[in-house]
């Protein structure tokens, strides 16, 4: 198929085959579009199967090709050639959130909460859709019946699109599959879904709720056993509670936790009891957990008064038989200024103060006066202990506000509902995972830098900093470069070198200092002339 034109579109790689399809890359020939090119293997199955997988990929066709949200997958045409049906969507330049499970493991809470929130208002939009069939019937629901991480890709802005309507019901709709067949993945199903009863739009919560709860642990609910079956996956679905949150992850809040086991609830009834219900708690958790951020700021505003105040105390206490605010008198020309009031202020009323008593003092001006040393003495000594308090101040007050900083990054860590802090939005060269992602770069490890590229911008996608928009567009240009290498190997396997001397040839026009992709050419070449 590589370097076949389907329709209006050349197909340029293959991103997945399984055991009813393919999933190609393409290219529109005369649009600047990349999109991606779905076709049945129907020469997989026996000619009596072949019916109800062109009835299933109708279905998908007009489904989603009606369904407009920014969190869907895109339907731009539907087709058929004598040899197979094609259905042609939006391409989305990321990765699956099953491998961004994979690779990341548990996501932090903040970063979960955001792409789950997109995905539930998917959902949400989905199950009151307006849908008229392929006969032309009218109906108002959809219900996707496949959630799970595959189906849910996330771009290098942070946004998840939901894909893959093959096997959605209608609502009040019945089955449009065979007897016996039950359409989804056993680790994500809901208890109704797996006894076969007829299933709602709280099923779609179920499954999207055990794909939250991987995202949050790291894990499934219910895992195969070690032997591979089966049982014990859909026992667990069916009769055992999962795992509390708790146990797995301490850090996940306790109020998003709770979300999460209410949508995983055997019951139906006990669930959510429709998309826009989950949303709305996730919106309350969000909201609640800046509301509990304020608290927080505004009582280490309040401790910090409280440190000023006492410092001030302090102060004021240790100067009190010399106030600073004193009545100065005009200078006398001595070898040093000689504040001299005519009486001898009343000392700030502090509990361990003892009151002077006023002794006159002769006039400034009396001819036999003579400069005291010891009250110079008395103030110089004064302002070095101001002076020296100052800077005892600033340093508490240093060390106070570093101890705020480092407990309000971790706070997302704790077990109260507090937000993780976002990460600094400036792409800094301080981000570990931008170092390690240009040296991978450097050493060509293209997929590496690629997925840690990728899973910087997904932290960071709503940041509009200067420097982050300039990483996301070297991403783009670095995958479209990989892509086109990794074509060129394709066509080396398949022997087909003039194909990928070209591919090279093109990758080399992104990124002339690869290496790489210079051998592939040569050799791309020297396979043609020992052809020749």
């Amino acid at each position: 198929m590589i370097g076949k034109t389907i329709g209006n579109y050349q197909v340029t790689g293959e991103l997945a085959k399984g055991g009813m399809g393919a999933v190609y890359r393409g290219r529109h020939q005369s649009l600047p579009r990349e999109v991606v090119v779905k076709s049945i293997l129907l020469s997989s199955f026996p000619p009596h199967a072949q019916d109800q997988l062109k009835a299933r990929f109708v279905r998908e066709a007009y489904i989603q090709s009606q369904l407009d949200h920014q969190n869907i997958v895109r339907v731009y045409e539907f087709f058929t050639t004598p040899e197979n049906y094609y259905l042609v969507m939006e391409f989305i330049n990321g990765m699956s959130f099953r491998d961004l499970i994979a690779r990341q493991g548990a996501l932090p809470p903040a970063h979960a909460v955001s792409l789950f929130k997109q995905a539930v208002s998917a959902l949400s939009y989905a199950h009151g859709f307006n849908y008229v069939d392929e006969s032309n019937n009218r109906y108002t629901g959809i219900i996707h019946r496949d959630i799970k991480p595959a189906n849910m890709l996330v771009d290098g802005m942070g946004r998840l699109k939901i894909t893959d309507f093959g096997i959605v019901k209608l609502a009040g709709e019945r089955s449009l599959t065979r007897t016996g067949f039950n359409p989804g993945t056993v680790e994500y199903m809901s208890p109704e879904q797996i006894r076969g009863v007829e299933v709602d739009a709280r099923s779609d919560i179920y499954s999207l709720g055990v794909t939250f709860y991987e995202a949050l642990s790291g894990r499934l609910p219910f895992p195969h056993s070690e032997t591979g079956s089966e049982y014990e996956v859909l026992r667990g679905h069916i009769e055992v509670p999962p795992p509390p949150l708790a146990t797995l992850k301490p850090d996940v809040p306790a109020a998003l936790a709770s979300l999460i086991m209410r949508s995983l609830e055997k019951d139906p009834n006990s669930r959510f009891q429709s998309a826009a219900e989950f949303l709305d708690g996730l919106n309350d958790y969000e909201q609640n957990s800046a509301r509990t951020r304020e608290e927080v700021v505004r009582g280490t505003s309040k401790q910090q008064k409280q440190i000023t105040h006492s410092m001030t105390e302090l102060i004021s206490h240790d100067t009190r038989q010399a106030p600073i605010t004193a009545p100065v008198a005009p200078p006398r020309q001595v070898p040093y200024p000689i504040p001299s009031p005519a009486v001898e202020p009343a000392p700030i009323n502090h509990p361990a103060a003892t009151p002077s008593v006023q002794q006159p003092r002769a006039p400034i001006n009396h001819p036999a006066a003579t400069p005291s040393v010891q009250q110079p003495r008395r103030y110089g000594l004064l302002i070095a202990g101001v002076l020296f308090v100052l800077l005892i101040a600033a340093g508490v007050a240093f060390i106070f506000l570093k101890q705020i900083s480092a407990w309000s990054s971790t706070a997302a860590n704790n077990t109260t509902p507090t937000p993780a802090i976002s990460p600094t939005p400036t792409a800094t060269p301080e981000d570990a995972r931008l170092r390690q992602a240009r040296v991978a770069e450097a050493d060509e490890r293209y997929k590496d830098a690629i997925m840690l590229y990728g899973e910087y911008l997904a932290e960071h996608a709503l940041d509009t900093d200067p420097g982050v928009k300039e990483i996301r567009t070297h991403s783009s240009k670095l995958n479209e470069f990989y892509g086109l290498f990794n074509l060129g190997d394709f066509c080396m396997n398949k022997q087909d070198y003039a194909e990928a001397e070209r591919n090279y040839a093109d990758a080399l026009k992104l990124r002339p200092d690869s290496k790489l992709a210079q051998a592939g050419l040569e050799k791309a070449k020297a396979k043609q002339a020992n052809r020749r």
